[in-house]
């Protein structure tokens, strides 16, 4: 899949969700103004809507040392910057789990070396 089209994907998953979010925040208004709504469908609307506010994609690249994992990584995340952000000497240089993360409530990217 090339680079470009999976950032596309991502795009449209993303537009796909606000979309849905505000669909969901249009249903209850409506449920009301015709009788409908019942604590329980006020419930399930929220937790609906936190569901899809809460919305995390998580990636796992897994197969044996030395494959190019750290490479491809770097090809889908990072090729814009022209040049690799991992390590991805010749070696065993990401020999333990590695979690990248973006945290969007502080607005911060982040790696850390996770306990095996």
């Amino acid at each position: 899949m090339e680079i470009t089209h999976l950032k596309q994907q991502l795009h449209a998953y993303e537009q796909w969700k606000v979309k849905l979010i505000r669909i969901v925040q249009e249903y209850q208004p409506w449920l009301e103004k015709h009788g409908m709504a019942t604590p329980e469908t006020d419930r399930r609307i929220a937790s609906c809507l936190n569901t899809l506010k809460e919305d995390r994609l998580t990636i796992a690249f897994a197969a044996e040392f030395s494959r190019g994992k750290t490479e491809l990584i770097n090809a889908i995340f990072f090729a814009d910057y022209g040049h690799r952000l991992l390590p991805s000497t010749p070696g065993r240089t990401t020999m333990c789990p590695t979690e990248l993360f973006y945290d969007n409530t502080v607005d911060a990217a982040y790696i850390r070396l996770l306990p095996i």
